[in-house]
């Protein structure tokens, strides 16, 4: 479960399940279209689906998204991850 949304300083942020392993040199691959990967470091890559259109041009229009991990809405981790716009995330993935 994610949420994308803006906080009040109108940054992009995003909130996740808190993840096990630090991110190292993370980033949000994105095409404009429904699907999105957040890759926190080699080996911890989350897919993101049914991304709004509203989401959508809000990723379309950033370099970079604030990252909450969130444990029973305890925020436990905060960082940023830059945006990287590809031709195709559903490539990446299969």
């Amino acid at each position: 479960m994610y949420t994308i949304l803006k906080n009040q300083e109108q940054q992009l942020l995003l909130t996740i399940e808190y993840q096990a392993t630090d991110p190292d040199d993370p980033m949000l691959v994105y095409d404009g279209g429904d699907t999105a990967l957040l890759i926190r470091d080699w080996d911890s890559t989350i897919k993101l689906s049914s991304i709004s259109e509203e989401a959508s041009h809000a990723l379309m229009g950033s370099s970079e998204i604030r990252v909450h991990e969130l444990h029973n809405e305890v925020l436990l981790r905060d960082y940023v991850a830059r945006i990287r716009i590809v031709k195709n995330v559903k490539a990446m993935i299969q």
